[in-house]
């Protein structure tokens, strides 16, 4: 399929958001940002969560919320605050805005009609209890 990227915006609320380009990750659940951009981001403190990279390793990292728009389509999404090369757009966020990735153009497509989703201020994982 090939790499395929997408240019929205991203911030911590609706009024503050700065323009960028994501990586469109299919494997991972959440959107992700390196700690750096998070600053700069000012986005809020989050909810400390253990994660399994695609090697298998196990890492810290933090889940917090971010408002992005992209496509038309805007929402407070749930972000990971992990060291990556690049923002990721995970498929939370896809599945929120219903888009789809089309391998064929490389580029994201409506997948269902898009409602805004009730707004989301903080975001918890499920407990990993039992």
């Amino acid at each position: 399929m090939g790499l395929v990227r997408a240019t929205g915006q991203i911030g911590k609320s609706a009024a503050e958001l700065t323009e960028m380009r994501f990586l469109v990750d299919t494997g991972t659940s959440y959107s992700a940002v390196p700690q750096e951009l998070r600053e700069q981001l000012d986005l809020p403190s989050g909810t400390p969560l253990r994660i399994m990279l695609a090697d298998r390793r196990v890492i810290d990292s933090e889940l917090t919320t971010a408002y992005l728009k992209l496509n038309g389509r805007e929402s407070a999404v749930p972000v990971e605050i992990v060291e990556v090369p690049e923002p990721l757009l995970g498929v939370s966020a896809l599945e929120a805005f219903g888009l789809k990735v089309n391998p064929r153009t490389r580029a994201l497509e409506e997948d269902s009609p898009w409602q805004r989703p009730p707004t989301v201020t903080r975001f918890r994982p499920p407990s990993r209890g039992g």
